[in-house]
């Protein structure tokens, strides 16, 4: 047994941790992509109709995902009595802090309390972890019941759990993990201890787990909700959630395809700040992958199997690879743990990381020097405007003035971020791989919530539709009838709006007929009120206009009468 000296100070500490990133920023952005909001509808279809067993969006579409999220997200609402971005948003920083607490307590259990710790604390700080524990979206709920079930594995495996209810458990927990995003709460714990088990050459282990009792639990879990699912969505169910989001998306024909190679650069980007020690880290487990044990064995093949499934389904998207980083994570610490005073080739590449911190930093003091000197905190965003695109440059705007408003208090930030990457180039230069991770986490931390406290709210309130609903429904009564029409993401409208809208589907010279007077009301992108004006000169303008452009930027929204009833 491990010794249990400072349990409950990690504990702890690993919770304040991700109750200071992740919970004070749930409500800190309105709804401005098309994930959330599509997710956000059918929370707020159990919420108004009751629907627990068969959510849907607009109360008529059928949703993309199983309703495991959903229902998080839904008694979180029901409990606060309220259905805004902070109650449907909780469930993610919720399973994300419980993840990180597995991963310390598989830690612990494997390789003492010190790199368990650094693991929790590198896994609430990677870049795609700490994102999508503040996203509305069902990919953390799917990363934290795959972390739990193959915990679970594990510790069956390894005795640290002997008593058989815990298998179980273990079946329980992948059925209900199948809820989350479908067949790959089966699919993924299954490759990874089949594969785990084959390298092993453990085959009566294979059969005890393909056959023992509990996976009636996991079948009827997760075959009873997909049964009643299918008797009351039928085909479009059936199309939707089986086929265009699994079958089809893994073998092409739903979007998203990339190459193969697709997942390498992100496996990088989405790891940072962490990601300076993953090539380091990636050739020590390709030389210790036949010496580390069966702890070291387990940890790479989770890692490295759903790496490799990813990368071969056609369909991919980044945060796809959101549940290989809870093992990354525990690897990486006890890397880090085992370096010692570097020498030869290997100080060589420390140093030439050193040489990239300490660029940071130079770029980070001349920007604050600048800012002293020209008493405008966001100077810099000038020179590198002309290099985006028009969408980025109009982004960029946005962060430069609330850089601007921030005043001293960024410079102040600015400074002390050069401060540690100084520091972590001086680490990584005598190759002080320990001191270098305490500075990392320092960087992660500081970055992560100027991020989500200037940067990120900036760009929502710019593409946000929320105050332009709130205007909407103070303009109009209760009882009158609101209409969509043109081709614009309408989710957020409808959520903020919290009752179903009609879509008039017609053309626009028939619409433009209907426009300018009566009872009614059509919400429309600018762009087509603007040819509808070229048809009818005249018209009186729009009752409200909004300053949110859209997910993609380019859907400002007016608010005009009509005669549609």
């Amino acid at each position: 047994m491990r010794p249990r000296s400072g349990l409950t100070l990690h504990l702890i500490f690993l919770v304040a941790l991700c109750g200071a990133i992740y919970f004070p920023y749930l409500g800190n952005t309105p709804f401005f992509d098309k994930g959330e909001p599509r997710e956000a509808l059918a929370v707020q279809d159990i919420v108004q109709r009751g629907e627990w067993l068969f959510p849907l969006k607009r109360a008529t579409a059928i949703p993309s995902k199983p309703p495991l999220f959903h229902w998080s997200a839904a008694l979180v609402s029901e409990l606060t009595g309220a259905l805004n971005e902070t109650t449907i948003r909780f469930p993610s920083a919720l399973y994300a802090t419980l993840g990180v607490l597995l991963i310390y307590v598989l830690g612990r259990t494997l390789y003492g309390p010190a790199v368990a710790l650094l693991a929790g604390a590198i896994l609430a700080t990677t870049m795609v972890y700490s994102d999508q524990a503040l996203s509305a979206r069902v990919d953390m709920t799917l990363c934290f019941f795959l972390t739990l079930s193959l915990v679970l594995f594990y510790s069956l495996y390894s005795g640290f759990l002997a008593h058989r209810l815990w298998y179980f458990a273990f079946y329980f927990i992948v059925g209900i993990g199948t809820l989350a995003k479908g067949p790959l709460g089966i699919l993924l714990p299954g490759l990874v201890v089949a594969g785990f088990l084959t390298i092993k050459r453990r085959w009566d282990l294979m059969v005890k787990f393909a056959f023992h009792p509990g996976a009636v639990l996991t079948l009827v879990l997760a075959g009873g909700w997909y049964g009643l699912a299918i008797t009351r969505g039928g085909e479009g169910f059936v199309d939707r959630q089986l086929l265009q989001e699994n079958l089809k998306r893994f073998f092409g024909g739903s979007g998203h395809s990339h190459p193969i190679y697709y997942y390498v650069p992100y496996l990088f980007s989405l790891g940072l700040p962490w990601s300076f020690f993953f090539p380091f880290l990636l050739w020590d487990l390709l030389k210790k992958s036949r010496t580390g044990g069966d702890d070291y064995l387990f940890l790479e093949s989770w890692f490295v199997i759903m790496f490799v499934f990813f990368s071969l389904s056609a369909g991919k998207r980044p945060v796809y690879l959101l549940p290989i980083y809870p093992p990354l994570s525990l690897l990486l610490a006890h890397w880090i743990y085992q370096q010692n005073r570097s020498i030869g080739w290997r100080l060589l590449l420390y140093r030439t990381v050193a040489a990239v911190a300490v660029a940071t930093a130079v770029v980070l003091l001349v920007i604050s020097f600048g800012a002293i000197w020209n008493h405008e905190p966001g100077w810099f965003f000038g020179p590198i405007a002309s290099l985006l695109k028009p969408k980025d440059r109009a982004n960029l705007l946005l962060v430069q003035n609330a850089f601007d408003d921030f005043g001293a208090v960024f410079t102040v930030i600015v400074l002390v971020m050069a401060l540690l990457w100084l520091a972590l180039g001086r680490a990584f230069w005598l190759g002080e791989t320990r001191w270098a991770a305490l500075l990392m986490l320092g960087i992660a931390i500081v970055s992560g919530v100027v991020s989500r406290a200037t940067v990120i709210p900036v760009i929502a309130a710019d593409k946000s539709y929320r105050e332009f609903v709130v205007a909407l429904d103070r303009e109009t009564a209760p009882e009158a009838q609101i209409y969509l029409f043109g081709e614009f993401n309408s989710d957020p409208v409808i959520f903020y709006h919290q009752k179903p809208m009609d879509v008039l589907e017609q053309p626009l010279a028939e619409m433009a007929k209907k426009v300018g007077a009566g009872t009614d009301y059509v919400i429309m992108p600018r762009q087509n009120w603007e040819e509808i004006e070229k048809i009818r000169p005249g018209l009186p303008p729009p009752i409200l206009s909004s300053t949110g452009k859209g997910a993609e930027g380019d859907a400002p929204l007016v608010l005009v009468r009509a005669q549609v009833t």
